[in-house]
């Protein structure tokens, strides 16, 4: 049974909840498209830690990940058809109310496939699904999986890996509690269980927990644990491709915890760091992998140091010689090692172009590329055209 505190969850709507559900949303749709382009018949969406379906919001009921990610497949009538969605909850109370709300959804939305429901354990339930499978000498289906407990229980890594390792284009997207790991370290030999289960060993927890002790400071402890688990998705399962977003907490200027995608493809590791990058807010004001919310002031900030690494980085590329557009907006967002997306190089681009640190050249590679089309009041800036320094 879970907690009270699992309960207490859905009684406030938050930002950082808003946040998780945006990128979701706009993730699974260009995700779900994607497959469905690729010839993809049948396809799935999985919530693990599903809750009641709703949240309590200030003017009445506000949709929870399950309805919204019901209404985003509902939207697409190609969609519609092929997407089976799986929801998981644990909380009998919660189930039950989960169950209504999904129900009363499909009443009302008849052309979507009737969603699926468990009450169990997400680990537990799975690992029940993948067993049914192997027996049958089948495979789960192009899936995207979200992994979203309260705390740290009832998230295994066996079962993380096994998903993506039994389907070359599954992703999961998991809600990290970096706070409730440090905590369980805090413990040292009394740390129990939940802490090797979310590793997968025993021996990852030991060895995690000899690293955080090297460590002199909170932002290197932190950075240790993101880098281990980071590597251990990299190395210990199919997913080359992964990127975290931070939460900060709302009150003190110390991380909540991280949302983190881990994929085994480049462009859908492309096209989640564009999703989180335009969902981020930092005191920079420029997006990027993180909420700020205690950090982030309304106030002009005369240095901003990521940005201007960003910057620095374009121009340093160019130094080379000239380089089309799709080499930043493509094949350097593609790359498992770089952390930035497309919408981040194009800015840092247009900014650079208009302060005549670089020239934009005309798509055939001759001639400066100064009459191109406007969206919004801002020069677009087409993957095809060339760039150089004056």
């Amino acid at each position: 049974m879970s907690s009270k505190s699992d309960r207490e969850h859905f009684e406030e709507y938050r930002a950082q909840t808003l946040a998780k559900h945006t990128i979701i949303e706009k993730y699974i749709y260009a995700y779900f498209n994607i497959l469905k382009g690729q010839g993809g018949d049948n396809l799935v969406y999985i919530d693990g830690f599903a809750g009641r379906g709703t949240y309590d919001g200030p003017n009445g009921p506000v949709s929870g990940s399950p309805l919204r990610a019901l209404e985003k497949i509902a939207s697409h009538p190609g969609l519609a058809k092929k997407v089976t969605t799986i929801f998981i909850e644990k909380d009998k109370k919660l189930y039950d109310q989960l169950v209504r709300s999904l129900k009363d959804f499909h009443s009302k939305h008849p052309e979507i496939r009737e969603p699926q429901w468990g009450n169990g354990e997400f680990s537990e339930v799975m690992t029940q699904q993948l067993d049914s499978l192997e027996k049958a000498d089948a495979r789960i289906a192009p899936a995207f999986v979200f992994v979203d407990p309260c705390g740290v229980d009832g998230v295994d890594f066996n079962v993380i890996a096994r998903v993506l390792k039994s389907q070359a284009k599954a992703e999961v997207f998991l809600f990290f509690n970096i706070e409730g790991v440090r905590r369980i370290l805090g413990l040292k030999d009394k740390m129990g269980p939940t802490l090797a289960k979310l590793l997968g060993s025993e021996a990852r927890a030991k060895e995690l927990l000899a690293r955080v002790e090297a460590c002199s400071s909170p932002d290197e402890r932190e950075q240790a644990i993101m880098m281990f688990y980071e590597d251990l998705l990299r190395t210990q399962t199919p997913a080359k491709y992964v990127v975290s977003f931070r939460v900060e907490k709302e009150d003190r200027r110390v991380t909540s915890h991280y949302l983190i995608h881990a994929a085994q493809h480049p462009l859908g590791f492309a096209i989640m760091k564009d999703v989180m990058w335009g969902v981020g807010k930092t005191a920079e004001g420029k997006g990027g992998l993180a909420l700020e919310q205690a950090s982030s002031v309304p106030m002009k900030m005369l240095f901003t140091p990521e940005w201007e690494s960003i910057r620095q980085s374009i121009l340093a590329e160019l130094k080379s010689g000239m380089k089309r557009v799709s080499y930043f907006a493509v094949e350097l967002v593609q790359r498992s090692d770089n952390r930035l997306c497309s919408k981040a190089y194009k800015a840092a681009l247009l900014e650079l172009e208009k302060e005549g640190k670089i020239v934009v050249i005309n798509k055939n590679g001759v001639g400066v590329a100064s009459k191109r089309p406007m969206k919004n009041g801002v020069m677009t800036l087409a993957d095809e055209y060339y760039l150089k320094l004056p």
